[in-house]
């Protein structure tokens, strides 16, 4: 992530779920959902501007060539 942008979201391993929405769950127990680096285990891709556009001609814009990587310019 440090690549696209110097904030990193949380993504949470679907196993933190519960603990991390769970109101009771002690903050301590949580240090380990934050501070669990997921460098390396995502994919990501340049994609064409059309992603931003929400209707072409009317019609929803939604298609799965919209999120298929395209060559740099």
């Amino acid at each position: 992530m440090k690549q696209l942008h110097d904030r990193q979201p949380l993504i949470l391993d679907p196993a933190y779920y519960d603990a991390w929405l769970d109101p009771a769950t002690p903050k301590d127990s949580l240090k380990d959902v934050l501070s669990h680096d997921i460098d390396g285990q995502l994919q990501f891709n340049r994609v064409g501007r059309e992603v931003n556009t929400s209707a072409v001609n009317k019609l929803p814009n939604d298609h799965p060539g919209l999120v298929g990587p395209i060559n740099p310019l």
